[in-house]
């Protein structure tokens, strides 16, 4: 009997590296069912699936680290690192929390409505000029905010950094990478997405640093020469070196003026229901993110957690969001992001019901954040991914622009919509209740009405 388990054991290690040798790990992962699934197994597949993704890089670096380099300067506009200069900005303008709130909202919605407008360029531009100038929008935000004296100039640096920053410098990395590749978009993605987190990790130590060395102005000027001096020169290098792969498409287009495949416009996206129905799945992410980290005081305070653990609890969410990213950009590519979008919500469903539990041990902040990072991660290449799958990627910077504009806009709302739930008595675990309903109805209504069409469709 031990002889026999020992032998059908050895038959089914020798298939398991048969099929990780093939890049097959994905079939690896279910083959084997769990029964012999071992540690060493797991970091065997997880060696594979990197050693796959090193080969991708090696023939495909230039034009990643395009995408990479632009998501990661994008970061210069995300919230987490703009809050770093928010006591400055209240101080030299003397404003109150109130009105900084205002500006900061008003400034994150206006350029949620024009992204809808400009994101569409991308398609009718050079990837190269359209870079060139969000890349200088960025940069002529940086230089404001070191020459501002004035709250309009403050108001309008803010707008700009939103704008080009949060908006349009991650459209680009995105749309690109959805556009140009099609066997490995997942890949991709995932690669290019690692420029978010790499942003978290260093930007706010440079802030801090650079802040209490050279006062916040001339941090922001240096931010923007840094810009200007090593981005627009590496950018207009990796371009050039990725000439093949943008001719490559553009050649496929001009071959196949009839494409099998459907190809829609912006206004076709808009009459299809659809579209409508996955919203709510797709912004949920960054809605619920934007909502509890900007209100993270209330957090902390209801559970009693303190600043300095939430803040070390940021590396965790990093690091899942970043191997996230990764193993479900590669796992993508093998399913389709049509048919992993279900489940991509599933961590952060389970992370907010960490929160919402009536318990306050240290390690459930530890959970929230790590199943939250699962999810942000797995957002990029199968979100991206999803909408080339149904629309195609001839109108891809239009359609994404959308997308975008009313992600921009739900996390202008969030912090309003969240504040005042909180100010209006409800409790936080009762809010966290409405996050896990909210969840659930999304995931069902796409499953009925998306999916439940796509199989009867393909059947």
């Amino acid at each position: 009997m031990w002889l026999k388990s020992s032998m059908r054991a050895i038959g089914v290690k020798v298939a398991l590296v048969t099929l990780v040798n093939n890049n097959k790990y994905h079939k690896a992962f279910y083959w084997v069912k769990g029964r012999y699934l071992s540690a060493s197994d797991i970091t065997l597949i997880q060696a594979a699936m990197f050693k796959d993704y090193y080969h991708f890089f090696r023939q495909n670096h230039q034009f990643l680290m395009f995408g990479l380099l632009t998501a990661f300067f994008g970061n210069y506009g995300q919230s987490f690192f703009i809050a770093w200069f928010g006591d400055s900005f209240l101080s030299s303008f003397n404003l109150t929390n109130a009105e900084y709130g205002t500006v900061y909202s008003s400034a994150t919605l206006v350029s949620g409505f024009l992204i809808l407008w400009a994101g569409a360029l991308i398609d009718k531009i050079s990837l190269k000029k359209f870079t060139y100038g969000v890349s200088g929008g960025l940069a002529i935000a940086c230089l404001l905010l070191y020459l501002s004296e004035d709250l309009w100039q403050l108001v309008l640096a803010l707008f700009l950094l939103r704008f080009c920053g949060q908006g349009l410098m991650f459209h680009i990395a995105f749309t690109s990478m959805a556009r140009y590749f099609e066997n490995n978009r997942g890949k991709a993605i995932g690669v290019v997405a690692f420029g978010m987190p790499l942003g978290e990790a260093i930007l706010p130590a440079l802030a801090v640093t650079l802040i209490s060395t050279l006062g916040w102005r001339e941090t922001w000027l240096v931010l923007g020469v840094f810009l200007l001096v090593v981005f627009w020169p590496i950018m207009n290098f990796l371009l050039n070196r990725s000439q093949d792969r943008l001719s490559l498409y553009d050649e496929t287009v001009s071959a196949q003026p009839n494409e099998t495949k459907a190809q829609w416009s912006r206004n076709d996206v808009i009459k299809d229901y659809r579209f409508w129905v996955l919203i709510p799945v797709v912004v949920a992410p960054a809605f619920i993110v934007t909502g509890i980290f900007i209100h993270q005081g209330i957090l902390l305070s209801t559970k009693g957690w303190s600043e300095q653990w939430f803040a070390l609890c940021f590396t965790i969410y990093a690091f899942s969001h970043l191997k996230s990213s990764l193993i479900i950009g590669s796992m993508v590519d093998k399913y389709s992001g049509q048919a992993m979008i279900l489940y991509y919500l599933l961590p952060m469903l389970l992370g907010i019901v960490c929160l919402a539990l009536p318990f306050s041990q240290s390690y459930w902040a530890l959970a929230f954040m790590f199943l939250t990072g699962l999810t942000i991660g797995a957002a990029g290449p199968v979100v991206g991914s999803m909408w080339v799958e149904i629309y195609g990627n001839k109108n891809i910077g239009a359609i994404r622009s959308m997308v975008t504009s009313i992600m921009v806009v739900s996390t202008a709302i969030s912090p309003i919509l969240f504040g005042w739930l909180f100010d209006s008595d409800h409790s936080y675990q009762q809010v966290m209740n409405y996050l896990i309903g909210y969840i659930v109805v999304a995931i069902l209504l796409m499953k009925i009405f998306v999916l439940n069409t796509r199989k009867s469709t393909e059947a």
